[in-house]
Parts: C-alpha cells; sequence; structure tokens
C-alpha cells in the first residue's frame, strides 16, 4: 500500500482486481490509487454524488500523478457509468443504500462488484441472491471497534441459493479469527438480549450461528 489508509481500505483493496475500476462513494479516492499504484488495476474511476469528496480525491490523484489513469466523475451512484468498468467498488455505506444504487444501475453478467457495508448486510445478501449476483467469497474484518463483512461478488444470470444462515451471518467466508471472532460477539450479543426479551427470532439467530459453527467444524 503506497497511500497510508484505514485498515477497512486495506482489507478493501486487497480484493481490487478490476482491469478498469470504478469507487462509488471514493471519499479520498484511496482505493482507486492504490490500487493503480500496486499494479492491481490500470484505470480508475472516483466517483461521488458531491463535490466535496471528489475535491479531496482530485487531489489524492494530483498527488500521486496518477491524471492519466484516475477520473473524479461526478455521479449518482452507478447511473451514467463507463461501459469499460469490469469491477464496480461500494464500501463504507449501509446495505440498504448499496441495494438502492444497485437497483438503479445497469448491471451485465460478469460484472464484478465488490461491497462492504457497515448494516443491514442481511438484506444486502437477500438482495444480491434475489438478482442473480452470486457471491464468491466473504470476509469479516475488524476496524474501529466494527465488524464489516466485505463481499466479492459477480453479475450472473442465475439465482445463487443461500439458506437463511448464511444470509445472517456470511456466504462463503474466509475463516479467520476475525470471522470466528465476529460469531462470539454475536452469539454474546444475542444471548444477553434474550435474557431481557424472548423472542424467537433471536433464538433462530443463536441456531443459525450453531448451524455456521458446526458446518465449519465437519
Amino acid at each position: 500500500i503506497m497511500i497510508p489508509c484505514s485498515n477497512r481500505i486495506h482489507e478493501i483493496i486487497e480484493w481490487v482486481h478490476g482491469e478498469v475500476i470504478a469507487d462509488i462513494g471514493c471519499d479520498h479516492a484511496y482505493v482507486v490509487c492504490n490500487a493503480i499504484l500496486n499494479g492491481q488495476s490500470k484505470k480508475g474511476y472516483a466517483c461521488d454524488v458531491a463535490l466535496g469528496p471528489l475535491e479531496n480525491a482530485k487531489k489524492t490523484i494530483e498527488e500521486h500523478q496518477l491524471t492519466n489513469q484516475v477520473s473524479c466523475c461526478l455521479l449518482d451512484g452507478i447511473q451514467g457509468l463507463n461501459e469499460d468498468v469490469d469491477q464496480i467498488i461500494i464500501c463504507g455505506m449501509g446495505g440498504k443504500l448499496i441495494i438502492d444504487i444497485l437497483s438503479k444501475g445497469t448491471l451485465h453478467p460478469g460484472l464484478h462488484l465488490l461491497l462492504s457495508s457497515h448494516k443491514d448486510d442481511y438484506a444486502l445478501r437477500k438482495y444480491l441472491m434475489e438478482n442473480h449476483i452470486h457471491i464468491i467469497r466473504e470476509k469479516m474484518i475488524y476496524d474501529n471497534n466494527h465488524y464489516y463483512p466485505i463481499l466479492d461478488c459477480i453479475v450472473d444470470t442465475t439465482e445463487q441459493m443461500i439458506d437463511e444462515a448464511h444470509l445472517h451471518f456470511g456466504m462463503n467466508m474466509v475463516d479467520s479469527l476475525t470471522y470466528q471472532n465476529y460469531l462470539d460477539f454475536e452469539e454474546n450479543k444475542y444471548k444477553n438480549i434474550l435474557y431481557k426479551v424472548k423472542k424467537t427470532e433471536f433464538l433462530e439467530k443463536l441456531d443459525y450461528i450453531k448451524e455456521i459453527r458446526t458446518q465449519r467444524i465437519s
């Protein structure tokens, strides 16, 4: 990594593999610029709906002499995105906003998506399943006292079947200590809630965690 950035951005960059990438809600354009400086991508678009972040992005691009390879785009989501993009990156926002962005864009089979939500993971996975977007792999990361899943996806023509346990807690998840810690954290959270509120939905969550743990051992 050439440009210093947070652990979360670091982990996102690790899974960037498009020749031409578009970072939606680009902030300082650290993802796009680092991916190009690392030789992971040849060209990139730093996209945002507001001018402020694009000004920040422009500074990063100019500082690292990347004006020939990275363009700033004032875009609402992915509408009007250049057709040469083969990987779209949408990270650092809620799952429902990511769904909203994806639902308004044109997604063709073979297009890669790299997604990371800070809430509503279940809704996001369910949307992907119902809209022929396959989750190839996921990893759970921990940054700034928060767990974030990163989803590496591809647009397909068929539906990927995902059971409830994996809709809740991750599909094709990379097994790591962070993921085990995340499951522990979720388990404790629901156990604590159940002390106060006896609801079947919380009992179900504990069952799903147990199901995932059992599958990983077998």
